[in-house]
Formats: structure tokens, C-alpha cells, sequence
């Protein structure tokens, strides 16, 4: 691990800090005081910093995560939540690390697995990259890792009962995957948009079959309503069928949303996270 830069984000106290561990860049930041609550974000470089946001600079927005997490945890009268951003594969040196990366690799082992069309994640042949799925080892790498290091550095103490994880399109599904690899790592699976179309209704039947037990576990899913967030209905809805069949309960371990014109977007996306934090953090706060 070594340091590359600190930042200030406008809304946020004291300073963002920009890591490396490898050729894998994080960005983090960490109330003065930590408690024990720990949030956990893929495709961290749309979270903190709008300068990896390749637009217009006055257009460039970003989750906004950790500001909405300061605010939800003065909601819910906690200390707010340390916030690790974890940036993916640069397309620079892997146009598939994404994929690869956020794939949930034990379910799509097989092309059979793959539903068509691909949506633009791929033009390569399903079997050009089947054995190269990186999944399991980026979930690895966070628990055993990147949690580890950070929090030896900040003086903190992360508790598993009290972190979430989170992502959006492929890696909203990789928020659902890391629960179901390490429940005893992560709590909470705050996921926007999930990419369901790239395995289809058996890609959601088999995830929610084996999401942790309800009591123990909470997961979070939303939806919106224009462009590809609208192909994503059916699945979605047949998930939250599946995991309330299970006997999670609604808006106590379990929450599906659907904005109404809500896009595929970070700016959408936004609009989502606070109420997924507040979700999040009411069970923390006893």
C-alpha cells in the first residue's frame, strides 16, 4: 500500500485519501473519530472524486456517498461510517477487468450461463475470458487486504454486523456476490440497478437462493424505469419474489425501489443513496 494524494470534497470534513495497493487504486475517507460502521463502494472511482468523470467539468457528478453517509448517520444519531471507494480495472490496461471483476464468477462458469445479447459489456467470444473471472480474488483482496491496511492506518475497528457494500449495474450484482461469498465480512448489500439481463431470471433465481439467512443479513435493490434499467423489471421482480418467499420482511431486511424516469446513472444513482443508507444504518443503530 502506499499513499498517492489527499483531496478535500466539498460537504466533507478533513481529506479524501487517495491509495494504491498495487495497480489497484482506492480512495477512502474516515470521520475524525471512527466508530464501527464501514461502507464499502465498487467502481469507487465515480464515488469521491468528479475529476475521473470525463464530461463537462460543470456536469461531472458523483455519488456524493460519503456526504449523504454523514448526513444519514446524524439522522440515525451514529458516528458516520468510514467510506473505502474501490476503483476497478482501468480499461487502459484491461478493456474486460470490469466484467471480469464483477461478474459473479460461480454462477456464469459456463457460456450456458450467459444470456445474449451482452449489452455492450463484451464483443469477445464467452469462452475467450470464462477462466479468467477475478471475482472471488478482488472479494478477497478487500477482506483480506485493502479493509485490513486501511483500518490499521486510521486506528479503526470495522464491525461485520455494521458494513455494507455497495455497487450499481455489474457491480450491484458484485454487492450481492460479496454477501453471499462472506457473510461474516459483510452485513448489508446496497445494490443499484443490478445487471440481471447478463444471466437472466436464472442468474437472479440462484443468487437469491443463496443470499444469507434473513435476521442475520439485509439487502437492499433498486430500479429505475428508462433505458436499460427498464429491461431489468422481470428479474427484478422475480428476485424480490424469491427473497421474500425466504422470509425476509419489507423495509426491515429487505427493500426493493423503483424510480419512477430514474436512469442508468451516476446522477440517478445519487438520488437513491441516502434512503439505501438510512436502510443500512437503522439496524446498526441499537
Amino acid at each position: 500500500m502506499f499513499d498517492v494524494e489527499e483531496f478535500q470534497v466539498r460537504g466533507l470534513s478533513g481529506v479524501v485519501r487517495k491509495i494504491r495497493f498495487g495497480n489497484r487504486t482506492v480512495d477512502y475517507w474516515a470521520p475524525q473519530k471512527p466508530g464501527g460502521h464501514l461502507l464499502i463502494a465498487h467502481d469507487g472511482q465515480n464515488v469521491l472524486d468528479k475529476r475521473n468523470i470525463g464530461i463537462n467539468p460543470h456536469q461531472r457528478a458523483t455519488w456524493e456517498l460519503a456526504q449523504s453517509a454523514v448526513r444519514m448517520a446524524e439522522k440515525n444519531s451514529i458516528i458516520p461510517p468510514t467510506v473505502i471507494c474501490i476503483y476497478h480495472t482501468p480499461y487502459s490496461e484491461d478493456n474486460l477487468g470490469r466484467l471480469k471483476e464483477y461478474v459473479p464468477a460461480q454462477y456464469m462458469s459456463t457460456k450456458e450461463d450467459w444470456a445474449s445479447p451482452s449489452y455492450g459489456l463484451y464483443t469477445e467470444k464467452i469462452e475467450s475470458f470464462l477462466t479468467s473471472l477475478t471475482a472471488n480474488s478482488l472479494i478477497d483482496q478487500i477482506t483480506d487486504e485493502i479493509v485490513p491496511k486501511i483500518s490499521q492506518q486510521i486506528g479503526f475497528s470495522p464491525e461485520p454486523n455494521k458494513t455494507a457494500i455497495l455497487g450499481a449495474s455489474m457491480g450491484g450484482l458484485a454487492a450481492i456476490y460479496a454477501v453471499i461469498r462472506k457473510p461474516d465480512h459483510f452485513h448489508t448489500s446496497l445494490s443499484f440497478s443490478p445487471h440481471w439481463v447478463i444471466g437472466g431470471n436464472p442468474l437472479a433465481e440462484k443468487m437469491m437462493r443463496d443470499f444469507p439467512e434473513p435476521g442475520k443479513h439485509k439487502l437492499w435493490m433498486s430500479r429505475g424505469t428508462k433505458g436499460l434499467d427498464a429491461l431489468y423489471e422481470e428479474s427484478q421482480d422475480l428476485a424480490d419474489k424469491l427473497i421474500e418467499s425466504r422470509g425476509f420482511r419489507k423495509k426491515v431486511d429487505f427493500q426493493t425501489r423503483v424510480l419512477n424516469r430514474g436512469a442508468h446513472s451516476n446522477a440517478t444513482w445519487a438520488r437513491y443513496v441516502p434512503e439505501a443508507l438510512d436502510f443500512w444504518m437503522k439496524r446498526g443503530n441499537k
